[in-house]
Order: structure tokens, then sequence, then C-alpha cells
């Protein structure tokens, strides 16, 4: 996608404001004078049982049709039923059972070797569990996890993602963009995290044959460097702290020095700026 239009004038002062807001920025990345860290925070709440499925049993899901799939006391501990005549669909659980694993294990103090048994658990099979979609049960609706807010660009957001969903916490991330769907999910409420998955699709759609699967140093670093620099025009500055480290992180496994890494990905991170700001003058969204 190329630059989004609007009256011209107003164009060139929102992308100097993103230039001047990106200097300050490398200028804190360098100095490494950055504004004090605010905590982060997660939504809090019940997660849906396929949260934690694996691929496969999700994959099985969205072929059934739905986005949330149950267990029939499961659906009844939020307060649905299932519809009388509801057909499951079934997914894979292991069958597991504890057995006794012996090993060699070597005494540090004395350097004397002694057999130790231990229990493990292991999978032995699959069995099928029957399960039923969100479409096939009544009752009680589910809770909504969106900001009483939305953050700033939220409807920009909307030309470059099919949905932006929020859902509970449930470790690991704070949101992600899935460039198949072109989903993005949130697990707080924070704009950073939201301005970097919304950095990502952007980028998927100016970057020549879009984005890579999985993380990737470059891909990361762009998308961070765009959140920090929005949180920086749009007054979010304790959020750069945190950015910052998650850029070093990323230019760590790369064996690269963080600033580097940025210096590395600029245009990318220009472009993609230009892009969100243009479309929010085009959308007519009210600068910062």
């Amino acid at each position: 996608m190329g630059r989004a239009g609007g009256p011209a004038p107003r164009v060139v002062i929102k992308t100097e404001r993103a230039k001047e807001a990106l200097k300050r920025l490398l200028n804190m990345f360098e100095s490494g004078n950055l504004p004090a860290a605010v905590a982060r925070t997660v939504i809090k709440g019940d997660a849906r049982p396929c949260d934690r499925w694996s691929l496969g049993n999700r994959l099985l899901m969205l072929l059934a049709g739905t986005e949330d799939a149950r267990g029939f006391k499961q659906w009844q501990e939020v307060g649905r039923r299932v519809k009388k005549g509801a057909k499951a669909f079934y997914i894979l659980a292991p069958v597991t059972r504890k057995k006794a694993v012996r090993r060699i294990e070597t005494d540090p103090d004395t350097g004397e070797e002694r057999e130790v048994t231990e229990e493990r658990t292991v999978i032995i099979g699959f069995r099928g569990v029957p399960v039923f979609r969100l479409e096939d049960t009544e009752g009680d609706p589910l809770p909504t996890y969106e900001p009483p807010v939305p953050p700033p660009l939220f409807e920009v957001a909307s030309r470059f993602a099919e949905d932006i969903r929020y859902r509970p916490f449930i470790g690991g991330y704070y949101g992600y963009f899935n460039h198949l769907t072109k989903e993005i999910v949130l697990n707080t409420h924070d704009a950073k995290t939201f301005f970097h998955e919304l950095a990502h699709a952007v980028h998927h759609q100016v970057k020549p044959g879009g984005l890579k699967g999985g993380q990737h140093a470059d891909q990361e670093t762009v998308a961070e460097v765009v959140a920090c620099t929005l949180c920086e025009l749009y007054g979010y500055e304790g959020y750069i702290w945190h950015g910052w480290r998650y850029i070093q992180a990323y230019a760590a496994q790369d064996g690269q020095q963080a600033l580097k890494a940025v210096m590395g990905v600029l245009a990318d991170v220009e472009k993609v700026l230009d892009v969100i700001l243009g479309v929010a003058d085009e959308m007519g969204v009210k600068a910062a």
C-alpha cells in the first residue's frame, strides 16, 4: 500500500511532527536518557479454554467454523447451554500415565555414580474430546474486555486489520498480529502494545512480499521503533523504556548493538509512520 491521500499541507505537518518525534526518540536511545518506566498492565479475566489448545486443535476449531469451542460442562460454567440437537466436533487430548525412569546421577561432592529412579508423565496416545461451537450455544453473554476508551489511531487500524480483539492475558505475550488472518489480538490495554501491532499490520502491507511468519529481529525492531515514536507523539512516554529494552533483546539475538539495529531499519520505520499518519489524515482522525 502506498501513501494515503489527503490535504497536502496537513500531511506535511503530520509527517514533520512524526520526524521530530522520531528524532527525539533516537536522541533518547543514543544518550540513554529515557523517561521513567511505567508499570505495564494486563487484562485479567478467564481465558477461553481454546487459547491453551495445541495448534492442531485450534485448526480443527477454525475448520468447524468457530473461534470459541468448549465442552458441555465448560459452557455451563459460563452460563451457557448447548442447544438441543447441536452436534459436537472432536479435538484430541493426550492420554498419559506415570512411568518410572532410571538414570545415572553423579554426586557433585564425591564423584560417585548412583542409579536414580524418578517418576515421569509420558503420553501413550490420544483420545477424542467432544466440544461444541459458541454458535451452537445460548444463554448469558460472554464477557468483553475492550478498553473503556480506545487507544489513539484505533480507527486507522481498521484499514489494515480485519479484526481487533482484546482477550485476557494468559502469559507469554502481550499481543500479536496474525499476518495470515490480518487479526490483531491484545492482552493489555496499554497503547504501546496496540501501536506495536498496528505497526506490524502496516509493515505487512508496505513491505514487498509482506512480513515473514514468526518473530524476526528486523520486523520486531521496526514495530517497536514505530510504537515508541507514536508513544512520544501521543504522550505515552513512560513506555519508551520498555521499548528500548525490547529492541536491545532482539538486537542481542542477532549479535548487534541496539542503536545500530535501529538505524538499519529507519527507512521502513519512516515508511510505516508515514502511512499510519497519512491514513489518519485521510480519515480525519485527530492528530496528537
